[in-house]
């Protein structure tokens, strides 16, 4: 129904018979994916080793599969086996990306970096973006300026960072093997890593969320040790001590990333034993609280002379519904609430207002002026909400359609690669920042017009749609999980391993552009984590006859 109804908002309402066949007809398609997933799932479960040793000559493919795979059960040279093969397979995005994929607001955080005016400051930093992230493309950035090619800067750390993520993606995947997942749904999980071609292209951008991923991806299997363990694992200092770090650089590299440390921590707490282990998630969620909250805003940005980071990102769904307020009902309005509203939003908002991003609303200064108007505008849009509810639903649906709807002849919402995002545009900006820009426009603009065509394919589009991998796919494996639970088949310990997805979903749908190119860096932490939801299914599966 939700996607159906994003539909009818972008073609402008009618066709009641046709929407409710098409209703019905999504539903069906839902259930039958459903239905798919849970024999995936199966199939995964089975003994592979079994049924390889039931085959009494095994295929040439077979063969050299067995060659090829990296045992990741085995020791370390295993291990490096397994980055070579991802490596080798992530090498024609690293060479077709050189020397990195740029992205906006790492621009902006280069100039802060340099001290020149940007989009946010007039040449301070800014905590609009993570201070941690703009320090580590700022030590880059002057590495290469040292040098005196930026370019060398920006390929170092594409190559780094590349780096860092194949190690952790094996690591994750050599986690699942030694935790009693299948042999099937471990493979599966490298396999997805190494060929999934989104999963290289964004691990390798010079873009925030490119940091946050295999930080989170290595907090992410710290929880599943944790709510495997219920929790003993915390009695080792150093195993205590990697989670608490994690934490805080989960918190340190993204906005929402400290709320996203404090649901785990709480959620974990329920699956533990002991009063201890719970002290302890619950103090480094405390911990990493302090950090963020007290610690950098009233200790370390005003010693270092950091802006602190505007509260317009917090309601910026709010705001986005505000403008649309003001442009359809303005005139209804009492003039002391439309005065609050155009206070507190940006200049000419109503005007301005664009369905798919909030950046025309929200913008990117937070003043004193909009700080006194705050309270107001909370109650103000509160009470509006009771009068115009079909005005706000419609500016959120707009703008979180992508993670709901799947793509249609108005709005695109596949993913993309979108190599042409910041790297074939030489905007001032870029210029100012030496940041090195590439002249392949037909090229990069040829491989995002290829995806979109396969994405809009009737047999790939469920598998390149976002709303598949934001809430379709997580809808089945929380299903499946609960499913399971019920019959016995999956033990809470396990179910745990959820933890991960359900501290990611939330965040997605207060994002501030789902379709957008923004939208994808948004969904990035759900396309690494979602073998784990697929792995957790296989654990401690048994044969049909094993309760006889």
């Amino acid at each position: 129904m939700l996607a159906e109804y994003c539909a009818y908002l972008n073609e402008g309402g009618g066709g009641n018979v046709r929407r409710a066949l098409h209703v019905i007809a999504l539903t069906v398609f839902f259930m039958v994916m459903t239905l798919v997933f849970e024999h995936f799932i199966s199939w995964l479960g089975r003994d592979s080793k079994q049924t390889e040793s039931s085959q009494s000559h095994p295929s040439i493919l077979s063969r050299l599969l067995r060659r090829i795979a990296p045992d990741f059960t085995g020791d370390r040279h295993q291990a490096l086996k397994a980055a070579g093969v991802m490596a080798v397979c992530w090498l024609p995005y690293y060479l077709l990306a050189l020397p990195g994929e740029i992205w906006y607001d790492t621009v902006q955080q280069v100039l802060q970096w340099k001290g020149l005016p940007n989009a946010i400051t007039s040449g301070a930093w800014s905590d609009h973006h993570p201070v941690l992230d703009t320090l580590i493309f700022g030590v880059f950035y002057q590495l290469g300026a040292w040098i005196g090619h930026p370019s060398v800067s920006v390929a170092l750390y594409t190559t780094c960072i590349a780096a860092f993520a194949i190690a952790v993606f094996v690591y994750t995947v050599r986690y699942l093997a030694k935790s009693g997942v299948s042999r099937k749904a471990y493979l599966g999980a490298f396999l997805f890593f190494c060929v999934f071609p989104f999963i290289p292209i964004f691990s390798m951008a010079m873009v925030k969320d490119a940091v946050f991923l295999p930080l989170f991806m290595l907090f992410s299997v710290q929880c599943m040790e944790v709510a495997r363990t219920k929790g003993v694992c915390l009695k080792n200092r150093r195993t205590l001590a990697l989670f608490m770090m994690l934490a805080f650089l989960v918190s340190l590299t993204k906005k929402t990333g400290v709320y996203s440390v404090a649901l785990a921590c709480i959620l974990l707490a329920f699956v533990v034993a002991g009063n201890r282990a719970r002290v302890k998630l619950l103090g480094t969620a405390a911990a990493s609280g302090l950090v963020i909250f007290v610690a950098l805003p009233l200790v370390l940005f005003p010693a270092c002379h950091i802006i602190p980071g505007g509260k317009q990102e917090m309601i910026a769904i709010p705001l986005q519904q505000s403008a649309l307020l003001l442009r359809e009902h303005g005139d209804e309005l009492p003039k002391a609430e439309k005065d609050v509203l155009t206070g507190i939003l940006e200049p000419d908002a109503a005007d301005n207002y664009e369905w798919w991003a909030v950046d025309k609303a929200k913008g990117t200064h937070w003043t004193e002026q909009r700080a006194r108007l705050l309270h107001p505008f909370l109650r103000i849009w509160a009470k509006n909400a009771v009068k115009y509810p079909e005005t706000y639903a419609r500016a959120y649906f707009l703008l979180e359609q992508g993670w709901v709807a799947l793509p249609n002849a108005i709005v695109n919402e596949n993913l993309q690669s979108n190599y042409l995002y910041m790297r074939t545009a030489p905007s001032p900006s870029i210029v100012t920042s030496d940041l090195p820009h590439s002249k392949h426009t037909r090229l990069y603009g040829g491989i995002d017009q290829f995806v979109i065509w396969l994405g809009n394919q009737f047999f790939m589009q469920p598998w390149l749609s976002r709303a598949f991998w934001v809430t379709w796919l997580p809808f089945m494996q929380l299903y499946e999980t609960i499913r399971r639970l019920c019959a016995k088949e999956l033990s809470w310990t396990y179910a745990a391993w959820l933890v991960p997805m359900l501290v990611s979903v939330p965040f997605m749908w207060i994002s501030g552009g789902s379709v957008t190119p923004e939208g994808l860096r948004y969904l990035m932490p759900m396309l690494g984590i979602a073998p784990i939801g697929c792995a957790l299914l296989t654990v401690q599966q048994q044969p049909s006859h094993a309760d006889r």
